[in-house]
């Protein structure tokens, strides 16, 4: 290219339309990559743990343990200084209580404590949401690769065919990767099954892949293999979902008579405070309703619904 147009790329000139900017990274790429130059190369220094790294894998998320032992860390001290000025304001400024000073030590605690639950929380649950996946799709996946198995094509054709499917895309992925170690880390096909079923969070999944290692390696009927173990998941699937049916009456149950029982004991007792001119913990009956309306009852049904939402994602 002549040294003319190249000093003029990328520059807007007459009649020519300008180069589209580069999209911004996204603010929790930009927090995280913070994160990571603040306290992540130090954490990935030192010895990894190995449980993390497997759960991380598990639960699907491409990042080293230190980038995310630095997220965590620098999120629990922002969380601690955003609780304890929330509290303050609340407790010192605002409601001029007496024992404001333990109100914002024991929240701000209580902040941080739940941020940190937060997190686990959070890889938990991707790890349930994409076992749930696996499991829901695994049933079918077998049953179309029974039949991809019975044309007598090789297994690694079949796996394969079996990536580059539009449909079912938890499956799908988990054969990618089961491609991606053959084909781009160099990896026989054996070890490429057993990697990738460490990795999955499904029982299920994994125990298929090592038997499909195994029958590989051993030689087998993998046709016959292959249907019976997809009869046994979808009895299995079955099981599962009558008992979501049974654990929904549980969750019934527990939600009336902790929380809508709960909550009218404590706006009773508020009720009973008022009419003696009383406190509770050095709260009147006003700031006591206060805090049940817009901290105890939200917070109720969320949980709630959270335990409804995971195990209707485990028994789909």
């Amino acid at each position: 290219m002549p040294a003319t147009e190249e000093a003029t790329v990328g520059i807007p000139t007459e009649g020519t339309p300008p180069t589209p900017a580069k999209p911004a990274e996204p603010f929790i790429g930009r927090y995280r990559a913070a994160c990571y130059r603040l306290l992540g190369e130090r954490f990935d220094r030192g010895e990894p743990s190995d449980a993390l790294i497997e759960r991380l894998q598990r639960a699907g998320i491409n990042t080293t343990a230190g980038m995310h032992n630095a997220v965590l860390v620098v999120t629990l001290l922002i969380a601690a200084a955003v609780t304890f000025g929330i509290t303050f304001l609340l407790f010192f400024v605002a409601l001029h209580s007496a024992l404001w000073l333990e109100f914002v030590l024991i929240l701000t605690g209580f902040g941080v404590a739940a941020t940190a639950g937060g997190f686990s929380f959070s890889i938990s649950s991707r790890i349930a949401n994409r076992q749930a996946r696996l499991d829901r799709e695994l049933p079918f996946t077998l049953s179309e690769l029974s039949v991809l198995a019975s044309t007598g094509s090789s297994p690694i054709r079949l796996f394969r065919r079996m990536a580059a499917r539009d449909h079912d895309p938890a499956m799908t992925g988990e054969f990618k990767r089961i491609i991606y170690k053959t084909d781009i880390q160099g990896k026989d096909l054996i070890t490429a099954l057993a990697e990738t079923a460490k990795e999955s969070p499904s029982t299920s999944v994994r125990e298929s892949f090592w038997d499909l290692a195994n029958m590989i390696h051993q030689g087998g009927n993998l046709d016959e293999y292959l249907r019976d173990k997809s009869e046994d998941v979808m009895k299995l699937r079955r099981f599962v979902q009558r008992e979501f049916i049974e654990r929904l009456q549980t969750f019934l149950d527990m939600y009336v008579s902790l929380v809508l029982v709960g909550v009218l004991m404590i706006a009773v007792a508020a009720f009973l405070l008022n009419a003696l001119g009383s406190t509770a913990v050095g709260l009147d009956a006003n700031e006591l309703l206060l805090l049940l309306t817009f901290g105890l009852v939200p917070v109720s049904v969320a949980a709630t619904i959270i335990l409804i939402s995971i195990a209707y994602a485990r028994a789909e």
